[in-house]
């Protein structure tokens, strides 16, 4: 997607909102993140464009009327919802990447000193891919999941190194499996001087951009090695349907209690009650994940697609 597409993207969301959702040119600044002269330039160019008829000529409308439904279902703080068809996931993937690079940056091009939390996960690397390169050395990113998986590889999914790269920030990484081999090694290893130390700086982010991850013989904690089949098959045992930062959900998302939940390294999901806690995750596979997040309660924000959005919406 090139700079005119996203521009275009914006613009339609402005003109959803002016001409759909009745909203004010300062509603609409806040929402977006722009300034009100900002919002009156995107709505010269929804015009321009051709975007303003009887309706909304462009797909992100209906992607807007998802985001305005989940956002006020589940309280969220936004929503942002990219178009997709079920056909064309790898198309669906690069909106969701930028959309959430949209939401990041505005984070990170402010100049005072950042501390941003990163999960892991495909959604999550790509995220930080689509962000643009910026001086920003006084910024702080770190990992809230394990980036080491069973057999001593690391993940390759970890969003965290490519982040501090594309800032020169500080980088701070989490040396632990996501699901620890014995209770008595995650005390071990949560003891450690060195573990405290990135507990508290994760503990003073500002926010969190976080994958959410299915429970399936697709999953990602599976297929990347990070459990067993055998752990797999007792999580599916235990209707775990997703998880979030290694944390296994039901369906209802509330925290699965297992053997596999006593031996998880990350930080417990109760600390980030009083931090915004972002998804990023789309698709239909992915789609019962994100609501029992949302139905948790542990998502403050939300970046999805048009496909998993629609399936939430109609949940019952």
């Amino acid at each position: 997607m090139d700079k005119f597409e996203v521009k275009l993207d914006q613009a339609a969301r402005a003109a959803w909102m002016s001409f759909v959702g009745g909203m004010t040119q300062d509603e609409i600044a806040q929402q977006l993140g722009v300034s009100r002269p900002g919002v009156q330039r995107l709505l010269a160019l929804a015009r321009q464009e051709g975007l303003v008829k009887v309706h909304i000529d462009h797909p992100i409308a209906s992607c807007m009327s998802l985001a305005g439904a989940i956002r006020e279902r589940f309280g969220l703080d936004y929503c942002d919802v990219v178009p997709a068809e079920a056909g064309a996931a790898e198309g669906a993937a690069n909106y969701l990447a930028v959309a959430g690079a949209e939401r990041v940056a505005r984070l990170v091009e402010r100049v005072e000193p950042l501390t941003l939390s990163l999960g892991t996960g495909r959604a999550v690397r790509a995220t930080v891919e689509a962000l643009s390169r910026i001086d920003r050395p006084q910024h702080r990113f770190v990992s809230l999941v394990g980036n080491v998986a069973r057999d001593g590889s690391s993940n390759r999914y970890d969003g965290v190194m490519v982040a501090a790269d594309k800032t020169g920030g500080e980088r701070f990484l989490l040396p632990a499996p996501v699901v620890a081999s014995s209770v008595e090694e995650k005390q071990a290893m949560q003891a450690q001087r060195l573990f405290q130390a990135i507990f508290q700086v994760a503990r003073e982010s500002e926010a969190a951009f976080i994958g959410v991850g299915q429970i399936d013989r697709q999953a990602t904690l599976f297929q990347d090695q990070f459990i067993s089949e055998t752990e797999l098959d007792e999580l599916l045992g235990m209707h775990a349907v997703g998880e979030l930062l290694g944390w296994p959900l039901d369906s209802h998302g509330n925290v699965v209690d297992c053997s596999i939940t006593r031996r998880v390294t990350s930080l417990p999901l109760e600390m980030f009650r009083d931090q915004p806690l972002v998804g990023l995750a789309g698709g239909k596979d992915k789609a019962p994940a994100i609501l029992a997040s949302l139905r948790g309660g542990w998502l403050k924000g939300l970046v999805t697609d048009q496909v998993a959005a629609r399936y939430i919406v109609e949940a019952r």
